[in-house]
């Protein structure tokens, strides 16, 4: 059979999604065809007669929807630009957090919760046969007016068992531009892999939580690919895309020792740069020690409150405060760059508390930054939550990105305020305090801060720096040109 994904990508991210690669894969290996209808590189305006044309060209004999919860409405109204005869299915994570909604749309057919691969070939086999899909596991789907909700499968454990992800669905401007650069200047195709699945924490902001508890006596909920089954998918990607630079995906990459001894062994034959992502507390000496040697470049690290209480209380995050100071030293020990990330705005959060985060910030001076406005995700812990505090409205706006505003109310720190306070962050987390006085100013007073962002570009600080990070690799290639 063929499908046709539809990624709604508002946030037109340049890596290529990880889950729709191996979902592509898997298609692949079975038999069957998949296609792609990317919106990345589209003007609004041109998505309707690119998705017309798609359809007309390729005749899928299903669509396939994958979404997060900001990109809902995006992939609700693309449906709506063509009518089809064949079946659309939703997944991705607002269909497994949001079910309700999602199947409540009218062009939508049915959706898959959860994990994908083993539940899309059940599907198209069942579709091709005629088979009942009434006790198909993972399957949401409409009947005669009624909506049959069928629980989930076991997760699958056999993580190198996963059919090898197919990259080719994927425009080659994706690999390219990606923001990580600014780690590797000299790296010009970046490769971006998942080599484990299922966060064994469970920070109440993230849709971890809700997973656990939907997989619930369905089996181990993380689970690791092997390192050579990493080095083969890196091989098989540099083959394909002749990538020069590798980010691993996972949200905690170092957790297990022994299969990370044996991939820096490995990678040896790869001599590639690559980062990747974990939480301070995990670091050692020595594992940063191992996997500089291997080739890591740059590690991820999320911080999200420099208040120490705030973090272990609110965000069921333990880290220490010096044990996030050594990992980042560690780091820089090593030549391993760093990358921190921050969120100001969550609930009950204070400007003295948003004034800790700052100041680490400032102690840590990590190589980059980002730093994001609280949004609380549907199905979330967070996001019940702030509902029941009355910090958030059932019908707010849903935002596309996560550092246009804030949706929650809270009059100590409304939206505006955020959003001025976030552009200035990065002068906050310069070491000169000097400056501080100004930036205080700064954000008390729009008129002034609206004179000032004139001033220095309309993008503000974070985008500027960015840009100046990035001009030597843009001069270079111009220069090839």
């Amino acid at each position: 059979m063929k499908v046709l994904f539809v990624y709604p990508n508002v946030a037109r991210a340049r890596s290529p999604q990880v889950g729709l690669s191996s979902l592509a894969g898997t298609l692949e290996r079975e038999g069957h065809q998949s296609a792609l209808f990317d919106i990345t590189f589209l003007e609004d305006a041109e998505i309707p007669g690119a998705y017309r044309r798609i359809l007309a060209d390729f005749q899928p004999d299903v669509i396939g929807v994958s979404s997060r919860s900001t990109e809902w409405p995006t992939a609700s109204s693309i449906l709506r630009m063509a009518d089809v005869d064949v079946p659309v299915v939703v997944g991705g994570p607002h269909a497994t957090i949001a079910p309700d909604e999602v199947i409540a749309d009218e062009r939508v057919n049915m959706l898959v919760r959860g994990e994908g691969e083993e539940a899309i070939i059940d599907l198209l086999g069942r579709l091709e046969s005629g088979a009942a899909l009434d006790d198909m596991p993972n399957l949401w789907f409409k009947r005669d007016g009624e909506v049959v909700r069928n629980d989930v499968r076991d997760l699958i454990q056999d993580m190198d068992g996963l059919a090898m992800p197919r990259w080719s669905i994927w425009d080659e401007r994706h690999f390219r531009e990606h923001y990580h650069q600014v780690f590797s200047p000299g790296a010009e195709i970046f490769g971006d892999l998942e080599t484990s699945r299922g966060c064994p924490y469970a920070c109440p902001y993230c849709l971890t939580p809700v997973m656990q508890k939907l997989y619930k006596g369905k089996g181990r909920y993380h689970r690791e690919k092997s390192a050579q089954r990493i080095i083969d998918e890196i091989q098989e990607l540099r083959r394909q895309r002749r990538i020069d630079y590798v980010r691993f995906v996972d949200e905690t990459f170092i957790l297990n020792r022994k299969r990370l001894k044996e991939f820096c062994e490995l990678y040896q034959e790869i001599h590639l740069p690559f980062s990747f992502s974990t939480r301070p507390e995990t670091v050692s000496d020595e594992m940063m020690r191992l996997l500089a040697g291997a080739g890591a470049n740059c590690v991820s690290f999320g911080l999200e409150s420099g208040n120490e209480q705030y973090r272990r209380e609110m965000l069921n995050r333990k880290t220490r405060q010096q044990e996030v100071i050594d990992a980042v030293a560690l780091a820089k020990k090593y030549g391993v760059k760093t990358f921190a990330f921050v969120m100001i705005g969550l609930p009950h959060e204070d400007r003295d508390k948003i004034q800790d985060t700052l100041e680490l910030i400032n102690l840590l001076q990590p190589d980059v930054f980002q730093i994001t406005i609280f949004y609380p995700f549907e199905g979330t812990p967070f996001y019940d939550y702030c509902l029941e505090e009355g910090l958030l409205d059932e019908n707010h706006e849903r935002l596309t990105e996560i550092w246009k505003g804030s949706v929650l109310k809270q009059p100590h720190l409304p939206s505006d305020y955020l959003v001025r306070l976030r552009e200035l962050a990065l002068a906050f987390a310069k070491r000169d305090k000097r400056w501080w006085p100004i930036m205080y100013y700064l954000e008390k007073h729009p008129t002034a801060f609206r004179a000032w962002q004139a001033a220095h570009g309309v993008t503000g600080l974070a985008s500027r720096a960015a840009g100046k990070l990035l001009r030597p690799v843009r001069e270079r290639r111009a220069q090839r040109a």
